[in-house]
């Protein structure tokens, strides 16, 4: 009887080292033939809302949906879905999921399905409020193609971005409209061009022109004569090839001269710096016109002064059908300005004068070339008080 006692508190006692040992372990385990320990049941499942992030214009809505998955992402059979906004004062969220934004801000929309919720985001964006466009400074030209200035605002007067923009025309035979807001003239006529962004709209009422291209540039004043140290503002005038004035062309000016004899700025104001003849050019579309100031009037006697080996250029017009031109230097004393004379853009002389003493002269009957010449005198002396001259015979 003692060996049979002993053998069972052997057994029992191996069953109760067993079932500690699997208790630890984590596992379900039994401590004898009857009793069952069973591991937490932990839930793995997920609710997936979509869409998850959003940005809304106040006033909008968006239909929600949620779903619940499990960890490998298979769609769990479930219950009814538990829908509320972290912050519905600005945005709503129904029983249905329908999201309404209120306001501008951002909240959470959350989802709960069987105890287990997931989340969205919102951002509320305001609406567009208004639209102005920016006209065109001048009607569009036929074949010429500009950028609609517009600007989208808020109710507060705020201007937003990056918000989707359509364009419209009226009549694409009169111009067209890109998806970017570049409108190209098509033909003579009007159209309107709508701007259209959320739910506001703007109209432009554009005329589309056929403008003929500059033909010719003239410049004024003619033959203007300025003190060194003085300025000249000059104007040009475009016409076309019917003679009429068009506007709205764009002019470059630049001078022939020197920079040291005279200059021109951007908006044909001349400054006159030393003695001689400035030529200024103004070109538009390709036709240039061009002007003289202080130029050597044919028949009028010009004064001259000049230093030892001093350059003086001075340019007048010799027209169609001229016969003979005569230049000529006169004065006193064995002062000894040397002439030279050159035809239209030449830079070889027709003729060179390099007399000794102030009387030079100058007399070309051949190739007598239409244009601006020039008379150039330079100072083999230092010389004063000598008189220019160039006569044309017709």
């Amino acid at each position: 009887m003692p060996q049979l006692r002993s053998l069972r508190r052997g057994i029992f006692a191996t069953r109760l080292l067993l079932g500690a040992t699997l208790l630890v372990g984590g596992m379900t385990a039994c401590t004898d033939d009857d009793d069952a320990v069973t591991a937490p049941v932990i839930n793995t499942n997920t609710v997936v809302v979509t869409p998850r992030v959003s940005s809304l214009r106040v006033g909008q809505t968006q239909q929600l949906a949620a779903t619940l998955v499990d960890k490998a992402g298979a769609t769990v059979s479930a219950g009814a879905v538990t829908w509320k906004s972290s912050e519905p004062t600005i945005a709503t969220v129904s029983s249905a999921g329908l999201v309404t934004m209120l306001t501008t801000g951002s909240t959470a929309i959350q989802a709960t399905i069987n105890g287990v919720t997931g989340l969205a985001s919102f951002q509320g964006v305001a609406a567009v409020a208004s639209i102005s466009v920016t006209p065109f400074s001048r009607n569009l030209r036929v074949a010429e193609s500009l950028g609609l200035s517009y600007t989208l605002r808020d109710a507060s007067g705020n201007a937003l971005l990056a918000r989707p923009v359509t364009f419209t025309s009226s009549a694409p035979t009169v111009a067209t409209v890109s998806a970017d807001g570049v409108v190209t003239g098509i033909a003579a006529g009007s159209t309107t061009i709508t701007v259209t962004s959320e739910t506001r709209t703007a109209t432009y009422n554009l005329t589309v022109e056929i403008v003929l291209p500059v033909n010719t540039v003239t410049v004024g004043p003619l033959n203007a004569t300025v003190a060194i140290g003085g300025t000249q503002q000059l104007t040009a005038t475009t016409r076309d090839a019917n003679n009429a004035v068009v506007t709205g062309r764009t002019v470059t000016w630049s001078t022939l001269s020197a920079a040291s004899v005279g200059t021109v700025s951007a908006t044909g104001l001349v400054s006159v710096l030393t003695a001689g003849s400035v030529v200024v050019n103004a070109t538009s579309e390709g036709k240039v016109g061009t002007v003289v100031i202080n130029p050597l009037l044919p028949g009028t006697p010009l004064t001259i002064t000049g230093a030892l080996n001093s350059t003086l250029n001075w340019f007048f017009e010799v027209p169609a059908g001229t016969t003979s031109v005569v230049v000529a230097t006169t004065g006193a004393g064995t002062q000894d300005p040397d002439l030279f004379v050159y035809r239209p853009g030449a830079t070889t002389a027709a003729c060179a004068s390099e007399l000794g003493g102030p009387n030079e002269t100058c007399t070309i009957t051949t190739t007598l070339t239409p244009g601006l010449w020039r008379a150039s005198v330079i100072g083999y002396t230092a010389y004063s008080a000598v008189t220019l001259r160039a006569t044309i015979a017709p």
